[in-house]
C-alpha cells in the first residue's frame, strides 16, 4: 500500500477547491538569481484561505465519522486557524467555539469570526498552554449538559490534522511531474508544527532528495523541536510510516532568527518584504507567518546558503486577515 493509500484509509470532509497552484515568482526569481516558484497554499478556498484548511479535511472528518456536535479550538486573536476552523464548522452544521487570547477588537480575522456567528471567546491570557486549559473546562461543562465536543488542538497541530500536509507533500510531488520541474528545496513556515510534519514526511517518503526548511516565525526553538518530533513519532505510528527522523535531523531543517523577538511580533522588515512580494509579483505575504518565513528564505539565499540557481518551492499558507489585524501598526511602518 502506497502513502495516498495509507491516507484514503482516514475520513476526510472535502474542502478545498482542489490543488492549489504553483506559479513562478518571474520578477523576485530574476533578482535573486534562484527560480523561485510559489505554492498558492491560500487559495485554498475556506473563509479567507490558508494551510489550516488541509488539516480540517481530515479532523473534520474524524468530527464527523465519531458523531461530535461542537467543535472547540484556540489561538490567538488572528488566529488563521480558528477562522477556517468556524467556517469549517459551520459548513457541516456543527457548532463551534473559539477559545483566542488577546485583546478583542472587531477587526481582520476577529471580525470574520464574528461574522460566522462563532462564538468567540477572548481571554488575557499570555500562553497556548492556559488556552488549552480553558478549552478543557469549556468540553467538561458540554459534556455534563449531554453534548460532545471535540477539541481541536492549536494549528490543527495533531496526528489527524498532519496528514493535511503529507497529503500537501504528495499533491507537490505531483505537480512538479505534471509541470516538469524538480524543487531542490520546499521552504515553509513553523509554528504549531504540523505543516512542518506533514512536510518531513511525506517528502521522506515520495521524494527524500528534497531539501525541506522550516523556518520559525518566533515560539521558542525548543518547544517547537519537541512538539514536532513528537508529531513526527504519533503521526508516524497512526498511519504506519517509517519517520528515521531524530533530533538533530529536525535541529538541521528548522531555521531559528526570523522571530524578531516572538510569535505575534509586527515588525518593519517584515512589512518591507511585504510590499516586496506584493509590488513584484501581486500577491501578499502576511506579517504574523508567511511575511517572515519569507524574509528568512531571502536572507538564505543572500547569505549562499541556498545556492544561486536552486529551485525554491516557497508554500504560502495565508494569513491576509493579519494584514488588517494589525493595520494600525503596519500603517506607521508604510
Amino acid at each position: 500500500m502506497n502513502l495516498v493509500q495509507k491516507l484514503e484509509q482516514f475520513p476526510r470532509v472535502q474542502m478545498l477547491w482542489g490543488k492549489t497552484p504553483i506559479v513562478r515568482a518571474e520578477n523576485i526569481s530574476s533578482e535573486t538569481g534562484i527560480e523561485l516558484y510559489i505554492k498558492r497554499d491560500d487559495l485554498t478556498g475556506l473563509a479567507l484561505g490558508g494551510n489550516k484548511t488541509r488539516k480540517l479535511e481530515f479532523l473534520m472528518g474524524e468530527a464527523l465519522a465519531c458523531h461530535y456536535d461542537t467543535v472547540i479550538t484556540a489561538g490567538a486573536v488572528h488566529s488563521n486557524h480558528a477562522l477556517q476552523t468556524a467556517a469549517a464548522a459551520k459548513k457541516l452544521g456543527l457548532d463551534v467555539i473559539l477559545v483566542l487570547r488577546g485583546k478583542e477588537e472587531n477587526r481582520g480575522n476577529l471580525l470574520m469570526d464574528k461574522l460566522l456567528h462563532a462564538d468567540v471567546r477572548v481571554y488575557d491570557v499570555k500562553t497556548g498552554r492556559e488556552l488549552n486549559n480553558i478549552m478543557q473546562d469549556i468540553a467538561s461543562d458540554l459534556k455534563s449538559n449531554g453534548r460532545k465536543p471535540f477539541i481541536i488542538p492549536i494549528g490543527g497541530s495533531n496526528p489527524t490534522g498532519v496528514l493535511g500536509y503529507i497529503k500537501a507533500a504528495a499533491e507537490i510531488v505531483e505537480q512538479e511531474q505534471e509541470m516538469k520541474l524538480d524543487f531542490d528545496y520546499v521552504i515553509s513556515p513553523t509554528s504549531s508544527g504540523g505543516t512542518q510534519t506533514g512536510l518531513l514526511l511525506g517528502f521522506k517518503v515520495l521524494k527524500p532528495v528534497t531539501k525541506i526548511l522550516n523556518i520559525g516565525v518566533g515560539d521558542p526553538r525548543e518547544e517547537l523541536l519537541e512538539d514536532v518530533l513528537n508529531l513526527i513519532n504519533k503521526t508516524s505510528e497512526a498511519i504506519g510510516i517509517k519517520a528515521d527522523i531524530n533530533y538533530e535531523n529536525l535541529k538541521a531543517v528548522t531555521v531559528d532568527g526570523y522571530g524578531f523577538g516572538g510569535y505575534g511580533t509586527i515588525v518593519k522588515e517584515v512589512i518591507d518584504v511585504i510590499r516586496y512580494a506584493a509590488s513584484k509579483e501581486g500577491f501578499y505575504l502576511d506579517p504574523v507567518y508567511s511575511g517572515k518565513a519569507f524574509y528568512g528564505m531571502l536572507d538564505l539565499v543572500n547569505k549562499r546558503i541556498i545556492p544561486q540557481g536552486s529551485k525554491v518551492l516557497f508554500i504560502h499558507t495565508g494569513g491576509l486577515g493579519g494584514i488588517f489585524q494589525y493595520e494600525e501598526i503596519i500603517k506607521d511602518m508604510l
